[in-house]
């Protein structure tokens, strides 16, 4: 039988030393892993809401081909869009679709931001070259509400974080649409 004296002996535990070691890790690893989330967290905030966009302009391009119908593109508030088809023969306008972008982004460009590779310019968050409203056609071309063909930009982010800065660019003579990221440096698609 074992006696009291000897049974602490093999009594399990851990010093106060490494205890303290142990918590100076976990406080360092949170200390470097806390910022690196939130950007993280920010990144995918960007990266969503220029895909949401992105498919937002699409759906409404490939509705235009194929109902034959016009789809008039509008801005509601530096957070929607809004899509409306426009009716034959009344030319009456049926809202279709809304996108509203999540969070805290929104329809804005980083004043002094370099311009996409496509290079349409302007400085506003939603830059066409024509005036707005626009218009996907039926044979998927964008025009602008003087009736001609126009390119734009649509810029999305949120001023306090440029490095999730993003854009959608529409090329109007063929209705292209492209997604753009800017990495710190430069514009990835």
């Amino acid at each position: 039988m074992l006696s009291p004296a000897s049974l602490r002996k093999f009594e399990g535990g851990f010093t106060l030393i490494e205890m303290i070691v142990v918590t100076a890790i976990v406080i360092v690893g949170s200390i470097i892993t806390i910022p690196m989330t939130i950007n993280m967290v920010r990144n995918s905030k960007g990266d969503s809401s220029v895909e949401m966009t992105k498919t937002f302009l699409e759906t409404a391009r490939n509705r235009a081909v194929a109902e034959r119908r016009n789809f008039v593109l509008t801005v509601n508030s530096d957070t929607q869009l809004q899509v409306e088809r426009v009716e034959v023969p009344s030319g009456l306008l049926t809202v279709v679709d809304i996108l509203t972008l999540e969070g805290d982004q929104s329809f804005y460009r980083t004043p002094g931001m370099a311009d996409t590779p496509d290079a349409f310019g302007g400085a506003d968050e939603i830059n066409f070259t024509g005036p707005m409203p626009v218009m996907f056609t039926s044979d998927g071309s964008l025009i602008d509400s003087a009736g001609d063909v126009t390119n734009g930009t649509i810029w999305i982010g949120n001023e306090d974080t440029p490095e999730t800065q993003r854009a959608v660019t529409v090329w109007g003579v063929t209705g292209m649409i492209r997604a753009w990221k800017w990495r710190g440096s430069e514009w990835l698609q």
